[in-house]
């Protein structure tokens, strides 16, 4: 008797991961430490969230939507998590700017958030190309 195992699958899981964990890293530097007391910029957790919940779509109702309609969504999910990473770097410019461009006299909570933060783009950036990735793989191999 022959299995269908879905390969793609594997990969969107492990993005949607990723994504939820430099959203995570996006929310923890945005309400402590040195940004605790600045705006909170929801833009990116709205995308993020979306992004992650077509993904984990994507994966469980695999059996029930067309293969266009993944394609449409990973598509989406993509767009959604540059559209979050974009969000997340544009916050963090003036921090990477008196840390790394203005090295004076800056507290070392500022360059901690800097730090993790840029540990949180690098997973958004991971997540994304595992969406790229996991777009041009074979969906299903059989197997007995």
């Amino acid at each position: 008797m022959k299995n269908r195992v879905e390969k793609n699958a594997y990969g969107v899981l492990l993005a949607a991961l990723a994504a939820l964990a430099g959203l995570i890293i996006y929310i923890y530097t945005s309400v402590t430490g040195y940004l605790a007391s600045s705006a909170v910029n929801y833009l990116p957790f709205i995308s993020t969230a979306a992004a992650v919940i077509l993904m984990l779509a994507v994966v469980f109702m695999r059996g029930k939507i067309s293969d266009l309609a993944a394609d449409i969504i990973i598509f989406v999910a993509g767009v959604l998590i540059l559209f979050g990473l974009y969000e997340f770097v544009l916050g963090r410019v003036s921090l990477a700017a008196d840390v790394y461009f203005i090295p004076v006299n800056y507290p070392a909570s500022e360059a901690e958030a800097l730090h993790i933060s840029i540990a949180g783009v690098v997973l958004y950036i991971v997540s994304d190309i595992l969406l790229i990735v996991t777009a041009f793989m074979k969906r299903t191999e059989e197997t007995e």
